[in-house]
């Protein structure tokens, strides 16, 4: 049993570590490849819970080198309030849903973003629709982020759909929405009974393994061209989406 309870450690640790290496060198992406990795060892609840405070700390990391918040919080408050509706909603159903048919939602979503990423079709939204479509992919983006963490999927389909949102303006504005996104999150979770005492001391010691590949992935970025590294994460994403559904269906 401790030898089993050591691999499980040592997996979600490596699971954790990649989370953070994605985020360091793409700036996206903690959640979508750590919770189906960790919830290939752990029941898929908690793998979700564990990222309460790595996600904080990868996107507080984040949104401090980016700068530009105010600009950003200017232009996208509406899909702010949008996300913590959806969060609202999301973690209530998180409270009460059973694992397989939150594996099945989690497991759905990482393909769905995966394929959705690695295709060539792209939303093309005009000024007077940036704001409406910005309520109804942060509606969707917290109805699912507060469900499995995974607020990135929708907010980045919605922002690669902006015409001129150049790469600075983007982690700017990613950077504020996941910040509006996790933080408020963390705090429902508290609220509503779903992380107490002991998930938070094991979730801020899963911070460390994500803090030391955002080392790592910041590294890595000036030497592995974007390319290549995007289409090893959507390889990855699949297997660990496949293997989410595999593991609800058996």
């Amino acid at each position: 049993m401790e030898e089993f309870d050591l691999l499980v450690i040592a997996w979600c640790a490596f699971a954790l570590f990649c989370g953070g290496l994605i985020k360091g060198t793409l700036g996206v992406g903690t959640p979508l490849l750590t919770v189906p990795l960790m919830a290939l060892a752990l029941p898929a609840q908690m793998a979700v819970i564990l990222m309460a405070v790595p996600v904080v700390v990868a996107n507080i990391w984040q949104a401090l080198k980016a700068g530009s918040l105010h600009a950003a919080a200017a232009r996208f408050w509406p899909v702010f309030i949008a996300i913590l509706v959806g969060s609202y909603a999301g973690v209530a159903i998180l409270a009460r849903i059973d694992e397989r048919a939150l594996l099945m939602v989690v497991g759905a979503v990482v393909i769905a973003a995966a394929i959705l990423q690695g295709s060539s079709y792209r939303l093309n939204l005009s000024p007077s629709l940036e704001k409406p479509s910005g309520v109804l992919f942060g509606l969707a983006s917290g109805l699912v982020g507060g469900l499995s963490s995974m607020f990135g999927p929708m907010l980045i389909i919605y922002l690669v759909s902006i015409p001129g949102l150049d790469k600075e303006r983007f982690v700017a504005t990613i950077s504020f929405l996941y910040i509006a996104c996790v933080v408020p999150w963390v705090i429902m979770l508290w609220w509503f009974g779903i992380l107490d005492h002991d998930l938070v001391v094991l979730s801020g010691l899963a911070t460390i393994p994500v803090v030391l590949g955002l080392f790592v992935g910041e590294v890595l970025r000036k030497r592995v061209s974007d390319a290549r590294f995007q289409k090893m994460v959507l390889v990855v994403l699949l297997v660990s989406g496949g293997a989410m559904l595999w593991r609800a269906l058996v």
